[in-house]
This record gives structure tokens, C-alpha cells and sequence, in this order.
């Protein structure tokens, strides 16, 4: 029996290193479960300007949505779905870096100020939202319209 070259070891190592890498950078973020009957609330105190949040939620047919929180720069929560109109189809989402969202299929970037606007045909679904006294309220009813994305 003949033992392999140590250079046929290294490059067998490399080539899973990069794959793992590549599977990893891949995956979709993780997100932070919320649950509520008609609405879900969500602490204010989270969200610091240029920082989004991933927040998901499990409706009553058990499909998992996902939307985005984010303050702008200005003080006021900007809230959209983790899905854009034309890039829904691949479920991909969204993720970030540097205060902007960033469309994880076409890369389209979106200032945090502006994600409910969009360029071309990729625009991120905007998603109704309210803030009172430090908590940001979301209907569920309005998840659950948008569950299409998902």
C-alpha cells in the first residue's frame, strides 16, 4: 500500500478549508426570535444607530419571516423585511457592513438612512413599524402578508 505525498495532504486540506469558508460565508446571518399574538415588541434599547438587528418570527403555518430594525442616524427606526422585491426568489437576504444593508444576491448597497428605497429592481420590502415610548411594535397581521417572501 503507498501512503499519499505530503503535498497531496496539504492541497486536500486547503481545497476543505476553502470550502468550509465559502459554506459559512454563505449562510444566512442568524437572527434574534421575537413571539407575540397580534404584535410583536422589541426594546428600542437594542438598536444603535448604523447597526441593524435580524429579528425572525414563526407564524401560525410555521414558516420562519425575517425582517431588519435598524436606527438611523436621525433617531428613527427603519424597519423592512429580510427580502428584497426582485431577489426574494433565491432567499438570500440581507446583511451588513459599515452602515449600510447589503442585498446578500446582487449587492446593492442601501445606507441605513435610506434601506426603504431602492436602485433599480432590487428594493428592499418595506415593513410597517411604530415607536412608543422605547419599544418598537410590529403587527403581526403585517409579517404574515409579506410571508410570499419566504
Amino acid at each position: 500500500m503507498k501512503l499519499p505525498r505530503i503535498g497531496t495532504l496539504i492541497a486536500c486540506a486547503a481545497i476543505g478549508a476553502v470550502a468550509i469558508a465559502m459554506t459559512i460565508s454563505m449562510a444566512q446571518p442568524g437572527c434574534t426570535s421575537v413571539t407575540g399574538k397580534n404584535e410583536l415588541v422589541i426594546s428600542g434599547k437594542t438598536l444603535k444607530a448604523g447597526h441593524p438587528g435580524i429579528f425572525c418570527y414563526r407564524d401560525d403555518a410555521g414558516r420562519q419571516l425575517r425582517f431588519v430594525l435598524a436606527r438611523g442616524d436621525d433617531g428613527k427606526v427603519r424597519s423592512v423585511m429580510d427580502a428584497c422585491a426582485q431577489c426574494y426568489n433565491f432567499h438570500k437576504g440581507f446583511t451588513y457592513s459599515d452602515g449600510y444593508l447589503i442585498c446578500r444576491l446582487c449587492g446593492n448597497r442601501y445606507p441605513i438612512d435610506h434601506m426603504t428605497s431602492g436602485k433599480a429592481s432590487c428594493v428592499p420590502v418595506a415593513l410597517p413599524s411604530t415607536e412608543n415610548n422605547g419599544r418598537i411594535i410590529i403587527r403581526t397581521a403585517d409579517l404574515t402578508k409579506r410571508a410570499w417572501l419566504f
